[in-house]
């Protein structure tokens, strides 16, 4: 289904990145700026932690609320809202006195961001045409990564110095949020009623809206989305499970900038959010996705083993195989015969509460393992039996 006809559904695509890419970035900033804020207001390593954390839990709790309040009222009014939280509780920052306040604003900006996951899918599957759906996906899926790689990068050499210390730096990314947010609601518009009629009858899933409460329980009884959730949950907590223990394993093996040999595979990852969309739309999602998780899995040994020009080629290649996972896992409901567009938004939800309790479980198991074996090998072939078992969930799984 199309739509935007006054507005070119590339400059919705680069207004919803910059919303994602600003709202991740606001929190990822934080762990770079943590020995500047430790001299500010005194804060501990476990207390930087639990930022994050916090701002990950947020997800589970709530996205399932984004999902179908985006369904009920529009992607256009939901992401605009999402990013106004974000804004305020970003620059809200500025005046925090203690390590529990900027907890708090973690978890309430983590609130706003958990609407913005449900969003990205409906709001492109009214401007893009199924073709080029899977691609737009992962362009905007790879914001992310790319708020993440931003934040490392810049935060302690560039925006701190410019802006004139860590508050300044939140108060300047929030700003930045509030702009992409009402840009947002001046270049989108969300399907019209006839738009959506249309699409569900092309799609014939005869969804209809009920109550939230109603809408959300008549999708947690379709098989094929609890499939593809538990799918998306084993891999999310396989993948998180990768990027918050690799950088430390590649140390203790005495490998020389264990950041860096790690910023390979979050490299690949920006590339194949974009070309395993593409890949996706031309050979099918599920086939990508299965690719996708078995090859991840194999690269885990290599992982442990090599150094030199074949660790980085291993990494580049893990990278590579873990890109197409959230993009094209998400693009998935919105073409699921018994979803689409209308009720994508819920079954989105739903995803995302599933998969990132992966996410937040996945690394405290894997990390466990390690401290209680004194070994990454079992952790790391744990991880691989989680990618490797995740493909099996998706058997029968129906898409477009």
């Amino acid at each position: 289904m199309e739509n935007q006809s006054t507005v070119n559904k590339w400059v919705v695509l680069i207004i919803l990145f910059l919303n994602v890419m600003f709202g991740f970035g606001g929190m990822n900033v934080i762990a770079p700026l943590s020995s500047e804020i430790d001299a500010d207001i005194g804060i501990t390593l476990a207390q930087i932690g639990a930022t994050v954390a916090f701002f990950t839990l947020a997800s589970p709790v709530f996205s399932p609320i984004g999902g179908v309040l985006t369904d009920r009222y529009g992607a256009r009014w939901v992401l605009f809202f999402a990013g106004l939280v974000l804004a305020v509780a970003g620059s809200a920052r500025f005046f925090v006195t203690g390590p529990n306040q900027l907890i708090a604003l973690m978890f309430i900006a983590g609130l706003g961001f958990a609407c913005v996951g449900p969003v990205i899918p409906k709001a492109l599957s009214t401007v893009f045409p199924a073709a080029e759906f899977g691609k737009a996906n992962g362009i905007v899926f790879s914001a992310f990564w790319v708020g993440s790689t931003l934040a490392f990068s810049l935060s302690t050499k560039v925006l701190s110095p410019f802006f004139g210390g860590w508050r300044e730096t939140t108060v300047a990314i929030g700003v930045c949020s509030a702009v992409s947010a009402v840009a947002w609601l001046f270049v989108f518009r969300d399907a019209t009623e006839t738009e959506e009629t249309a699409a569900k009858e092309q799609g014939d899933n005869g969804a209809e809206q009920g109550s939230g409460l109603a809408t959300f329980l008549r999708i947690l009884k379709i098989k094929d989305i609890l499939r593809l959730s538990f799918f998306y949950s084993l891999c999310i907590a396989a993948l998180f499970s990768i990027l918050s223990l690799l950088p430390r394993v590649l140390e203790d093996r005495g490998l020389e900038q264990p950041g860096m040999l790690a910023a390979l595979l979050t490299g690949a990852m920006v590339a194949f959010n974009i070309l395993g969309g593409m890949l996706s739309d031309r050979f099918g999602r599920v086939p990508v996705l299965v690719v996708s998780a078995l090859v991840f899995g194999l690269t885990m040994p290599a992982l442990l083993t090599f150094s030199g020009p074949l660790l980085m080629l291993s990494l580049l290649i893990a990278g590579a195989a873990a890109g197409p996972i959230i993009p094209v896992s998400t693009a998935i409901p919105v073409e699921m015969p018994s979803i689409g567009p209308a009720l994508a938004g819920t079954a989105l939800g739903v995803l995302f509460m599933i998969g990132n309790l992966g996410g937040f479980f996945g690394p405290i198991i894997a990390g466990w393992v390690i401290d209680t074996t004194a070994s990454p090998w079992p952790a790391f072939l744990l991880i691989m039996a989680m990618a490797w078992a995740a493909p099996l969930l998706l058997r029968g799984v129906k898409t477009r």
